[in-house]
């Protein structure tokens, strides 16, 4: 082994060959969460899962709510990447943006039940240093729900009404349907899920819509 002196092994430097065991560790993590649960995981199964050991598990990470909190960020993150991918090939049309972000979300989370595990069920028992973070990152798509209604809607500050308290109950109901849904092991057909969710969403773009006085703008691409 060649970490302790800094040389490259196998043409690989220490700092590649740690991020790599690190990529690998999340990834096993993942698959571990996804059929154990958090509580239920242990050190050993995710090593285990990576086929790394115990060392080199500690070389990136405290602990598993540690390693944890970088899995849900990670499956977070792609899901904002995917969102922004659709919407980017939406017309420009408030209406079926929101359904096309709403079944997306939907289907991220039925397409891999490890992500709606992650996500929606062992995030709100992991403990207090996620609290931060599951709040960062559904304020981070609040805003993204924020910018919408601003561009659509751009007298909506006048009429008393604000777009991001808006946003935030939207991203609270659109977790807490999906929750139930998941919870329930998906039973319910994608379609019915989303039409209630959208239901909430549109009722109130167009209350929204009414309270600003003026007619939904497209936005300009």
């Amino acid at each position: 082994m060649q970490g302790a002196s800094g040389r490259r092994y196998a043409g690989v430097d220490p700092q590649e060959r740690q991020r790599l065991r690190r990529a690998k560790l999340v990834d096993a993590a993942l698959a571990v969460f996804g059929a154990k649960g958090y509580h239920q995981a242990t050190v050993r199964d995710v090593c285990k899962a990576a086929q790394l050991t115990s060392r080199y598990f500690y070389e990136s990470f405290e602990g598993m709510e540690s390693l944890f909190r970088v899995v849900y960020a990670q499956v977070n993150r792609q899901l904002m990447e995917s969102t922004l991918e659709v919407l980017a090939h939406c017309p420009p049309d408030i209406h079926a943006m929101t359904e096309a972000a709403l079944r997306n979300f939907l289907e991220f989370i039925r397409d891999d039940p490890r992500r709606a595990r992650v996500m929606l069920i062992d995030a709100l028992n992991v403990g207090e240093g996620m609290y931060s973070l599951a709040n960062q990152i559904n304020q981070d798509f609040a805003e993204l729900i924020a910018g919408y209604l601003q561009q659509f809607m751009p007298n909506l500050a006048g009429s008393g009404l604000d777009a991001q308290v808006l946003s935030d109950g939207l991203v609270g109901a659109a977790n807490r349907i999906a929750t139930q849904w998941v919870g329930r092991r998906c039973q319910a057909p994608l379609d019915v899920i989303l039409g209630n969710s959208l239901a909430l969403f549109e009722a109130t773009i167009e209350y929204a819509g009414r309270k600003s006085g003026a007619p939904l703008i497209p936005i300009k691409t």
